[in-house]
């Protein structure tokens, strides 16, 4: 995740931070706000800790004297998007940030801090006085890695997943990054919400073509049939699509690591004669996770980027995108399921809307992420300036939502 904001910050973006918006039934005192994170940042000074290295090169967090900022803005239509486009000064230990517009909550951090899921933890953290906190011990992630064995089982399963990654030469992915470049260095993004009868269309349609807990199979088969459509219609058609899918590293049952984003991702390509009907589509999506999860490719990926991790930023991007000639998939996926059912209030108001809203790298440029609240199903459409117009982000959002009810 630094390797990603590093490339994001080398190409004039904010960076890689990611957002939580929360629609309140009333506003929030902002004092009290920053009394409670006061609170937080005494137990945990991770929170206010800036990215290092120890003596062996590894990656460390080193505590700075930065607090979280807390601000209020007056209502301005178009500064949702300016609060997303603002860096956040991670060299100085500012790692998130709170931003107040009326009843609407902003919450701003650094996607190397946490991912999506604990972060919903932590709002409601933050929000709520009977939340207990849960964290692990910071060697956590290096036990889980060495599962694979000693050292000459971890050189065998890296290789394994080199060997894999390879095979995508053979049908390279081209990104619509690569037709037409940002016009400025901002992200655009929109989310698409869905009624609860929708949802309920949704849902059962992902039951029936995908079977029992298949809504992430159906979304994701969904989302890779309109990006081959994207791409058809934008005149850049490519030999594959390369999609990545996160996997977090979590034992069963705990949110925890809360302030450690460790995860793997799932790099799959998928061929457009797979995705010419909707059957042939989620087919692919099935089988080609099905395999990940067979021949434990989990493991080899893990390895990988242990083994990696302690190269300098410029070299690790460098490494990420030989593979695959320059970029680093053909979309950003995301599905974090059900919104934490901890998040229920925040500071005693109630939560009348959410939004995720995730960073992306360019390339590709273009993200896509699935979330349920209150039993109804949003995505968050996100792309960098100029790699998608306005209209065809539309339409692509349009469509998308279309397919998902029309399956």
């Amino acid at each position: 995740m630094l390797g990603f904001d590093y490339e994001l910050r080398r190409r004039g973006f904010a960076g890689n931070s990611c957002q939580i918006v929360l629609e309140l039934s009333t506003a929030i005192d902002p004092a009290r706000l920053e009394q409670r994170l006061a609170e937080l940042v005494r137990q945990h000074p991770i929170l206010r800790s800036r990215p290092a290295r120890g003596l062996n090169l590894m990656p460390r967090w080193k505590p700075t004297r930065t607090m979280p900022r807390v601000r209020a803005h007056a209502n301005a239509n178009d500064l949702p998007q300016q609060l997303f486009n603002e860096p956040l000064n991670i060299r100085r230990g500012e790692l998130i940030r709170f931003d107040l517009i009326g009843r609407t909550l902003f919450f701003t951090w650094n996607h190397a801090l946490m991912d999506a899921k604990s972060a919903e933890y932590f709002l409601a953290l933050v929000g709520g006085d009977k939340v207990p906190m849960l964290e692990l011990g910071e060697d956590w992630y290096a036990q889980r890695a060495t599962r694979a064995g000693g050292l000459h089982a971890r050189r065998r399963h890296a290789w394994r997943e080199l060997v894999r990654l390879d095979q995508f030469q053979t049908a390279l992915p081209i990104s619509l990054a690569t037709r037409r470049q940002p016009v400025t260095r901002t992200m655009k993004y929109q989310v698409v919400r869905l009624s609860r009868e929708d949802t309920a269309r949704v849902r059962a349609h992902a039951s029936r073509l995908c079977g029992f807990l298949g809504d992430t199979n159906f979304h994701t088969a969904a989302t890779l049939l309109e990006l081959h459509g994207l791409h058809e219609r934008a005149g850049c058609p490519s030999a594959s699509y390369v999609l990545p899918i996160p996997i977090g590293l979590r034992p069963k049952g705990t949110r925890a690591p809360l302030f450690s984003n460790q995860v793997t991702m799932m790099l799959h390509q998928f061929l457009p004669a797979q995705l010419a009907t909707p059957e042939q589509a989620i087919a692919a999506v099935k089988s080609r996770n099905m395999e990940y999860l067979r021949d434990e490719h989990i493991n080899p990926g893990i390895v990988l980027a242990q083994m990696f991790r302690g190269l300098p930023l410029p070299l690790y991007m460098q490494l990420i995108k030989h593979e695959l000639r320059g970029e680093i998939c053909s979309l950003f996926f995301g599905d974090t399921g059900t919104v934490d059912s901890a998040l229920q209030s925040f500071l005693g108001a109630g939560i009348e809307k959410f939004a995720h809203v995730p960073a992306v790298t360019v390339p590709p440029g273009v993200g896509v992420v699935f979330y349920r609240l209150f039993e109804q199903l949003q995505f968050t459409l996100v792309h960098a300036d100029g790699t998608l117009t306005d209209s065809e982000a539309a339409e692509f959002a349009t469509r998308l939502r279309e397919r998902l009810l029309t399956a």
